[in-house]
């Protein structure tokens, strides 16, 4: 079943202070979001954000406000419960959550840099790798907003829980298309397809298995 923040002092704070936190910087979300729907409908728009400081920077610290509120979405619909921590208590399933997508973070983290493309252009490898944050803060809203109102019109837990596992799976398909497309621009077909298996392929399997199997 969903968690209801609510019922949760912990929990309830938490939420509070986030969404000061992003109220605070809301003039931030307001510049880069043309921007992020720009990333959304053609793949250039990732390379122009990224060639702008001041809206890259934006970007950078809204997806890091949004990192925790992220995974409290993710853990009250069960987007990621693998069966070792089902039986947890509240906040150290959250912690536990939270670790998660962390270390998935970190481990792209260290293929983008282990893999960087020495012999291409590092301003398109960098805006390929860097892409990942402008779907992640799209993603966000998108699960927030769709699993409100999925729950209000249904009540059906098992129907919100169904409709935002398919929006991140549409969301990361999408997102896939845009960076293969960034790194055909400066590389041939193999090359492309080689890069996406090892920097996008190979972290998200590990995500998903470790749900799966653990």
């Amino acid at each position: 079943m969903p968690y209801n923040f609510f019922d949760n002092p912990v929990f309830c704070g938490l939420a509070v202070v986030l969404t000061l936190l992003f109220m605070l910087n809301l003039k931030s979300f307001l510049k880069i979001a043309p921007s992020l729907w720009d990333c959304v409908v053609r793949w250039k728009g990732n390379l122009d954000l990224e060639d702008s400081i001041q809206l890259s920077r934006s970007r950078n610290w809204i997806a890091a406000i949004l990192f925790v509120p992220f995974c409290m979405v993710v853990y009250s619909y069960n987007l990621y419960n693998p069966e070792i921590i089902a039986s947890f208590p509240p906040i150290p399933k959250l912690g536990a959550v939270t670790g998660a997508l962390l270390a998935y973070l970190l481990l792209r983290a260290f293929l983008n840099w282990q893999l960087e493309m020495h012999n291409f252009s590092s301003s398109v490898f960098t805006a390929a790798n860097r892409s990942f944050y402008n779907y992640c803060v799209i993603l966000f809203f998108l699960l927030f907003i769709s699993g409100a109102i999925v729950k209000a019109l249904t009540g059906d837990y098992i129907v919100a829980r169904r409709v935002l596992l398919w929006e991140m799976a549409i969301t990361y398909l999408v997102f896939i298309y845009r960076r293969g497309q960034i790194f055909s621009s400066v590389c041939n077909p193999f090359s492309t397809i080689l890069y996406l298996c090892s920097l996008e392929l190979l972290p998200t399997a590990a995500l998903v298995l470790s749900a799966r199997l653990l």
